[in-house]
């Protein structure tokens, strides 16, 4: 859940190095040495200078430029990858054996698995999980790290608030998965194996359907049924169209296509069924569940 000791070093050399090229152009603290550990820098100064880069990127471009400190080329390829930073509000959700979660707040939101620096990052914060933070995601390789600050909002969430961040980050985790890189290539090469991904995100939607089934008093023979109708959707109609989609990413295009090779009132009612599990479980949103009900409901069949 966190860097290894050696890329720590590596991590807050570049840092410092970088902070103390912002303040000699800047001169935004009294004086900030490139050698000591971070715990003996004031955050107030690490904050000034830190806001001051992000805010003038051009001088991240100069120092890449002017190496002013002789770095080595990968190490300046770190600093040139810091382009592909994410900044702005996120919830840190729950600490997982590889990474910790970090939900977005800006739209589309998307769930990030982020490593820690020196410690944990649920050890270095002051509220229990979930937690609303202002922070920066930076690519370290081909892994996420954040700036080393991590600035909290001093408030606990309700069970409400803690249910409904939950539910969000399901489904994006059941649309899109956990991004674990913010380099382009890393997204490119992923693709290659989008089906995979997307065939083991699509089972747990699955499964999930499949308990709300149960629930609903079906027979096993008619829940094996509607879900065998909606894997077969999932995997003709979206899995193997290119680029391909998960089940969570339908569209009404896809629903009018496989039910024009699929006549009849079951597939109708298995979609209907599926619709609902979408909203009650709001894996979809309102707006086009309800539109994609009525599309099957001027199909002509009874649900």
């Amino acid at each position: 859940m966190r860097l290894t000791p050696e890329n720590v070093a590596r991590f807050y050399h570049i840092w410092l190095t970088l902070l103390n090229y912002v303040n000699d152009d800047l001169h935004l603290v009294a004086s900030f040495p490139v050698t000591p550990g971070p715990a003996s820098i004031p955050v107030e100064d690490v904050m000034q200078l830190r806001n001051a880069l992000w805010e003038h990127d051009d001088l991240r471009e100069r120092f890449i430029a002017e190496n002013p400190a002789h770095l080595a080329a990968a190490d300046l390829a770190i600093i040139e990858s810091w382009q592909y930073r994410v900044s702005g509000s996120f919830c840190i959700l729950r600490s997982l054996k590889k990474h910790t979660l970090f939900l977005s707040s800006a739209s589309p939101a998307h769930v990030y698995g982020v490593l820690g620096l020196v410690s944990i990052i649920e050890d270095t914060l002051i509220l229990p999980l979930p937690m609303y933070v202002q922070a920066v995601l930076l690519p370290f390789e081909h892994q996420i790290i954040y700036d080393t600050l991590l600035d909290s909002y001093n408030m606990m969430l309700g069970p409400g608030i803690r249910s409904g961040l939950q539910d969000q980050s399901r489904t994006l985790q059941e649309r899109e998965g956990i991004i674990t890189s913010l380099l382009p290539e890393d997204a490119i090469v992923s693709a290659r194996g989008q089906r995979d991904e997307i065939a083991t995100r699509n089972r747990k939607v699955f499964a999930a359907f499949r308990r709300d089934l149960r629930k609903g008093g079906l027979s096993d023979r008619m829940v094996d049924i509607h879900t065998a109708t909606i894997e077969d959707f999932a995997r003709e109609a979206l899995l193997e169209v290119d680029p391909p989609r998960g089940i969570l990413e339908l569209v009404e295009a896809d629903l009018r296509s496989y039910l024009a090779t699929h006549p009849g009132s079951q597939p109708v009612v298995s979609f209907k069924r599926f619709l609902r599990f979408l909203h009650i479980t709001e894996r979809i949103d309102d707006e086009l569940g309800d539109y994609l009900r009525r599309v099957l409901n001027t199909m002509g069949a009874e649900g």
